[in-house]
């Protein structure tokens, strides 16, 4: 906390101000104290965190509220936010509205579900796969993998094995590879360097809406059981046309070839 406040130059006044909290318990946060509940959910909002995240930050079990349960969901979520991101607004926006108006169904696990990668003793590597493979609802490594491709539009292309030792503390973190995370978690990314205190690369990269737009659906499909995931997967798969034979990649998005045909969806 402390040292996300020094990166955006705002102090404990103001952050006692935004939250409600006594600048007496912020302090003693900010010494090692171990967070309430109560003071996560008011610390979330007041730092522009979603909650579930804040929790895995501060390495505190999360409300069952705020879990996702459905980890068998994870490989169509990566896959139906892969070909969203190549598809014309219009139909994005019909995406968005689908997965929002799914219900929400009671999760496959009553209890909690185990975090894949250990945070006894608090890792930067660990807390970042868990953020994305544990409460970005992919589980899969796999998935976490293509997701993290395809939303950094290749600047960070990790193999599974890669991501998994990244988690165990065995794969170092790179300023790329924390700025491909932030990236893919919709964390602004100076925030996350200033939390793993490990700087971003150089030159930074762009701001791109289309990726913070996805990044803001792989959120969401946080809450999709398995069968609603393969359901909106199927969706957007039949949003995909067949590319023309002529068609130039200035016109069309390439999404996959299957029988010598390429389907995809025209640029706009």
């Amino acid at each position: 906390m402390t040292r996300l406040l020094n990166h955006r130059r705002v102090d404990v006044a103001w952050l006692a101000s935004e939250s409600g909290i006594p600048e007496d318990d912020l302090r003693s946060l900010s010494e090692g104290a171990p967070p309430l509940t109560s003071q996560l959910d008011a610390l979330a909002p007041a730092l522009g965190f979603h909650a579930a995240d804040l929790y895995a930050i501060a390495n505190v079990p999360a409300p069952a509220a705020l879990r996702p349960g459905h980890p068998a969901a994870g490989s169509d979520i990566a896959g139906l936010v892969r070909i969203t991101m190549a598809l014309p607004p219009d139909d994005r926006t019909r995406v968005h509205r689908l997965v929002d108006q799914l219900p929400r169904e009671p999760r496959d696990h009553p209890g909690d579900l185990p975090r894949p990668y250990s945070q006894h003793h608090w890792s930067a590597g660990a807390l970042l796969v868990n953020l994305l493979c544990v409460n970005r609802n992919l589980y899969s490594v796999s998935a976490a993998a293509k997701a993290l491709a395809v939303l950094t539009d290749g600047r960070v292309y990790l193999a599974a094995s890669t991501i998994h030792g990244i988690g165990r503390g065995r794969v170092p973190l790179t300023p790329q590879r924390v700025a491909g995370f932030a990236t893919t978690l919709g964390i602004p990314p100076a925030d996350l360097a200033a939390i793993t205190q490990i700087a971003l690369p150089q030159p930074s990269w762009p701001d791109d809406p289309l990726t913070a737009e996805m990044a803001r659906l792989l959120w969401n499909c946080r809450h999709l059981t398995a069968a609603q995931a393969k359901h909106v997967y199927a969706e957007v798969k039949s949003m995909l046309m067949a590319v023309p034979d002529n068609a130039t990649d200035e016109e069309w998005n390439r999404v996959w070839r299957h029988h010598g045909t390429w389907w995809g969806a025209p640029r706009q």
